[in-house]
């Protein structure tokens, strides 16, 4: 997947990903500072409920271009589509073919991706910054 913009906080993922801010996940990635914009690996899975795992890893540097791969066919296209929303850029299959965005929902299986975009777009961590990486320590719950 071609990226043409800064990535979104990699803590983004877990709303669209999990259902929710908090969900109970593992991560890894290098992501420094936490609240990065820059990052170019991320790996994350699920620890309760549905297993679902993925990893993004850097591919091509200029270009940048991220692979992604996922448990399942149905998470790599969905976090696939998230990427490409949130950097402007565009999927690719292995031949470099531009996959629409028609044929990344069509390959989703049973996901709520207008739920989950909502999700994901009210994330705390879209407030996240290096001056304040943990934004969810200034909220009331």
């Amino acid at each position: 997947m071609h990226v043409a913009s800064q990535r979104p906080d990699f803590r983004v993922f877990i709303p669209f990903c999990f259902g929710d801010d908090f969900a109970s996940h593992d991560s890894d990635g290098d992501a420094y500072p936490v609240s990065s914009r820059s990052w170019t690996q991320l790996y994350m899975s699920s620890r309760a409920g549905e297993y679902i795992r993925f990893d993004i890893d850097c591919y091509s540097v200029d270009p940048l271009i991220l692979e992604v791969e996922g448990s399942s066919s149905e998470v790599a296209y969905r976090v696939a589509y998230f990427l490409a929303r949130e950097t402007n850029g565009y999927v690719t299959d292995c031949e470099g073919k531009a996959i629409s965005d028609v044929d990344l929902v069509e390959h989703m299986g049973d996901f709520d991706l207008e739920g989950r975009l909502e999700l994901a777009d009210a994330s705390i961590w879209r407030s996240s910054s290096d001056v304040n990486p943990y934004p969810n320590l200034d909220a009331e719950f």
